[in-house]
């Protein structure tokens, strides 16, 4: 459910969004909303940015990595803080921003989560058609001479 809700925005900001919307193809309506929820967002979780990848908005820990790619590791790390810490190389108090950002909006990372595992070598080819699979013997990948 939404409301609408009526901004008043200098001049020069009501340009810049609606530069924005004409270069995303979105009504000004969608991009503002989608500005002031990032922002909102952002407030609430200082250590979390938004930026795009190709053509689509995601939360990111700023400066660093995406959200939904720290939770693929913490997976493996069986979603342990410090361990993902150290793993990362990043500070305790940034991987828990991120598991907090996580718990509070699961639905996008969840969906960045799902669309990463249904990635193929063939489907990346069809994005990166010079692409080339790469085997590597396993007692290479075991540590064995």
């Amino acid at each position: 459910m939404s409301l609408p809700v009526t901004v008043r925005l200098p001049v020069l900001c009501a340009e810049e969004l609606r530069q924005i919307a004409r270069r995303e193809r979105r009504s000004v309506s969608e991009v503002g909303a989608r500005l002031i929820e990032e922002g909102l967002r952002q407030s609430r979780f200082p250590h979390i940015e938004f930026r795009t990848f190709n053509g689509e908005r995601h939360a990111c820990l700023k400066g660093r990595l995406q959200v939904w790619q720290l939770i693929m590791v913490a997976r493996d790390h069986g979603m342990d803080a410090e361990q993902v810490a150290r793993h990362l190389e990043l500070k305790l108090e940034q991987v828990q921003a991120a598991f907090h950002y996580y718990e509070a909006y699961p639905e996008d990372t969840d969906r960045a989560l799902a669309d990463n595992d249904a990635m193929t070598f063939e489907r990346l080819k069809q994005l990166l058609p010079n692409a080339k699979l790469a085997e590597i013997p396993r007692q290479v990948l075991e540590g064995e001479q």
